[in-house]
């Protein structure tokens, strides 16, 4: 059975909310900024399986450690991109801010939403239960 992927359907959904809205109320600025913002969400969190996947399968026990360098990349990305924004934004530039930072805000909150819907309603197991044998205490020897 396939699993299904809330996530980015609902983010989408979002993001073309947001664009429609920004672009009503703020015009081209906010439309540019909505996308902005709507793609920022999706490409920070859209990444992480596309890349993590493979790297858990190949080696799990460097998961972690790549997960938190992966991590810390992105964030360091972000912040650079931020910078750049707030310089294009405004007065002088093209791109609406609060448009973006709405956009930015609700998407997350939206795809945060839909990953803790999909990981509750998923039947894969987060742990491993320890093995008993035969011999052990709280072994009734019966299945």
């Amino acid at each position: 059975m396939k699993r299904r992927q809330l996530a980015p359907w609902i983010a989408l959904a979002v993001i073309v909310v947001c664009t429609v809205v920004a672009a009503a109320v703020v015009g081209v600025e906010g439309l540019l900024g909505a996308i902005i913002g709507g793609v920022i969400v999706l490409a920070f969190f859209a990444t992480t399986p596309a890349v993590l996947g493979p790297v858990a399968k190949a080696t799990p026990g460097l998961s972690m450690m790549f997960a938190l360098i992966f991590f810390f990349t992105k964030v360091v990305a972000l912040l650079a991109l931020f910078v750049v924004l707030q310089r294009s934004s405004g007065d002088s530039g093209p791109i609406d801010p609060e448009s973006v930072s709405v956009t930015v805000i609700a998407t997350t909150l939206a795809w945060l939403t839909a990953r803790l819907v999909d990981a509750t309603r998923d039947r894969t197991p987060m742990y491993d239960l320890p093995e008993k044998t035969a011999g052990e205490p709280g072994e009734t020897g019966r299945d």
